[in-house]
């Protein structure tokens, strides 16, 4: 499976993500009580990041229809989906510090929002072409970050909201 083989996939996987992120917040919800602000939190930045990589995952083919320029097909999305999830990332970061949320898995949270972190930043850099120009190989490892980043809040969220 090619880099570009695998973009459809990541982009099915993240539709699961948001939809059964929707599915917990709906079935979370119990009569007169309101949600908790981490399961807020947690719930829209699940859903941010889904439309995220669905997106990312789908602009290089739509691109492609228009110019064959690796800089155009690769690097746009490259940058726009790494600037984007690290913004997301360190506003995560503040928002869960700042209000005190606490890290369900403290060892795998910090691992994954590390690599997580690190891999966007290598993803932005490569899509303005400074390391590794345009490379499709790290595009897909970057999504695939957020995509386990996702993961680890989303199960983080289920034993927020069962644990109770």
């Amino acid at each position: 499976m090619t880099p570009d083989d695998a973009l459809p996939s990541i982009a099915e996987i993240a539709i699961g993500l948001a939809g059964f992120s929707g599915l917990v917040a709906a079935f979370s919800q119990r009569p007169g009580q309101p949600w908790k602000g981490d399961q807020k939190a947690r719930i829209v930045f699940l859903i941010v990041l889904s439309f995220l990589m669905i997106t990312a995952a789908l602009l290089p083919s739509g691109i492609s229809g228009f110019s064959d320029s690796p800089a155009l097909v690769w690097g746009i999305p490259m940058i726009a989906c790494s600037g984007i999830a690290l913004i997301c990332l360190v506003v995560w970061v503040i928002l869960a510090r700042g209000r005190g949320y606490k890290l369900q898995f403290p060892v795998v949270s910090t691992a994954t929002l590390l690599i997580a972190g690190s891999l966007q930043v290598m993803v932005l850099l490569s899509g303005f072409g400074l390391i590794l120009p345009y490379s499709h190989g790290l595009f897909v490892f970057g999504l695939l970050s957020i995509l386990v980043f996702c993961a680890n809040m989303f199960v983080a969220l289920l034993h927020i909201t069962w644990s109770d």
